[in-house]
């Protein structure tokens, strides 16, 4: 009886092991292709709106920074804090989408300040975005000795830091598309030094005795830019690795860029205003506001308005190192100056005309982004297929 009761219980057995995982396979495979399917129009989404963004923050930032060239008292000087403190001080306007995040998702803790990133990697992005503004005053207290041409020339080097830092502190890995890109990206870059400044008035005059010190400073505000980007890429690369690692937290979505954004930006004011005070910079707003040869509302506006600008522009070039790398980030912004350059020439510049140079510029610019979203579309399609395989 028990020899043939034997292989009656162990055909239900095999049975049972094989049933269950062929119904698992066939159920949880469409949702987990519908799944990677979302992610992926949510990230093309993600980087439609950071690209226009800040190409739109930019754009709008230096056409009133020209503004404010054109209609400044040039017998006055600005104080060097000033303009940087400019992109940082109108973090406030984020506030709200920040605070309207947190009630609809229902969230109690920060993604980012809340051992989400090391001190020390957060230590690390605030030292490094102070070092930078520094430098973004000291280049633009020189930045008036040097021509635009010479300017542009060498702030066109972070095309060139990003990718090598890119490599060596993020660890990326480049193809030749991406080479190609970042070329275009360079030559666009430098065919804007042949057209109408973008941002400042031309200037025929060159100090020699400031020349090295400014292409010195120019050189370390590019290189620093380029960091900057680096380390905030880490910072999201390190969140999301812990979100990967642990079963209760999930993905980090987007509000990571604002939270980033606002809490540096914070740092980073209180800093400035405190050098500002200390330095006795203060006294000469009131004096340049007056001066103003339209009016002190229309200074206020174009302060406000440049405020506004650099937020909107910070946040598409860190929701573009989010959402995709530091180097796309970077070429995204360079090629936004063939378009301010040309935006500079209808509203500023009736008389200018639209030159071969420019056209150079813009067609590069539109290569090079056309390039970096082929990388991008690939490297969907290769994961898409081994996912499938």
């Amino acid at each position: 009886m028990m020899g043939h009761n034997q292989p009656i219980q162990s055909n239900p057995q095999e049975q049972f092991v094989q049933i269950p995982l062929n119904i698992e396979h066939r159920l949880t495979t469409p949702i987990s292709l519908t799944s990677e399917s979302n992610q992926r129009r949510n990230k093309w989404v993600t980087i439609i709106i950071c690209t226009i963004l800040a190409v739109t923050g930019q754009c709008i930032a230096r056409l009133l920074e020209n503004y404010y060239f054109l209609h400044r008292n040039l017998s006055h000087r600005r104080g060097i804090l000033t303009q940087p403190l400019l992109q940082v001080v109108g973090f406030p306007i984020l506030i709200f989408p920040f605070l309207l995040h947190f009630l609809i998702k229902k969230q109690k803790k920060l993604l980012i300040f809340s051992g989400g990133t090391s001190l020390k990697q957060l230590a690390i992005t605030y030292s490094i975005l102070c070092i930078y503004m520094f430098c973004q005053a000291f280049f633009w207290d020189v930045r008036n000795q040097i021509p635009f041409r010479v300017f542009t020339l060498v702030y066109t080097t972070q095309l060139l830091f990003t990718p090598i830092l890119s490599k060596y502190y993020n660890k990326i890995k480049f193809n030749r598309w991406t080479f190609i890109s970042v070329i275009l990206a360079i030559l666009a870059g430098a065919f804007t030094l042949y057209t109408f400044s973008a941002g400042s008035p031309i200037y025929d005059s060159w100090k020699k005795s400031n020349k090295w010190g400014t292409m010195y400073v120019a050189l370390c505000a590019a290189a620093f830019f380029s960091l900057l980007l680096c380390v905030i890429r880490q910072v999201f690369e390190e969140l999301i690795s812990i979100c990967n690692t642990s079963t209760n937290r999930k993905q980090p979505s987007f509000v990571v860029v604002l939270e980033l954004i606002i809490f540096l930006s914070l740092v980073v004011t209180i800093i400035l205003v405190a050098a500002i005070l200390i330095s006795g910079e203060h006294h000469n707003m009131k004096k340049e506001m007056d001066r103003f040869t339209k009016g002190e509302i229309a200074y206020v506006r174009t302060m406000v308005g440049q405020a506004v600008a650099w937020q909107i522009y910070w946040v598409g070039i860190v929701g573009l190192v989010f959402a995709v790398s530091a180097v796309f980030s970077n070429v995204i912004s360079v090629c936004t100056w063939p378009i301010v350059s040309l935006l500079v020439a209808i509203f500023y510049n009736t008389y200018d005309q639209f030159d071969v140079f420019r056209g150079i510029a813009l067609g590069a610019a539109a290569l090079s982004v056309a390039c970096y979203i082929y990388i991008i579309h690939k490297e969907k399609s290769d994961g898409d297929d081994q996912s499938t395989s």
